[in-house]
């Protein structure tokens, strides 16, 4: 007999987030303190990613969740898991 489940939607109309479900959650993330113990500026740690400074200080604010490649070689960069960077939250 299937289970039933809530399936949690996300989407960006016109630049708004678009969520159905039970809890909304965001992605938390600890870019930036990694970066300032290694005493790195966003540009540094951009030139060592192979991405825009831009794109590092939109995914330090939370505006943009970086795709798994990326996230990956963020991970290997800190030499740490993927999970010890970023983090699902529950939105209050």
């Amino acid at each position: 007999m299937p289970v039933a489940a809530t399936v949690r939607v996300s989407c960006w109309l016109a630049g708004a987030r678009v969520t159905t479900g039970v809890a909304r959650r965001s992605m938390k993330n600890r870019l930036k303190v990694l970066r300032a113990e290694r005493d790195w500026t966003q540009q540094a740690l951009a030139e060592r990613l192979g991405v825009s400074r831009q794109t590092i200080n939109a995914i330090e604010k939370g505006k943009y969740d970086p795709a798994l490649p990326t996230a990956f070689r963020l991970a290997l960069l800190f030499d740490c898991r993927i999970e010890d960077i970023f983090q699902y939250e529950d939105e209050s």
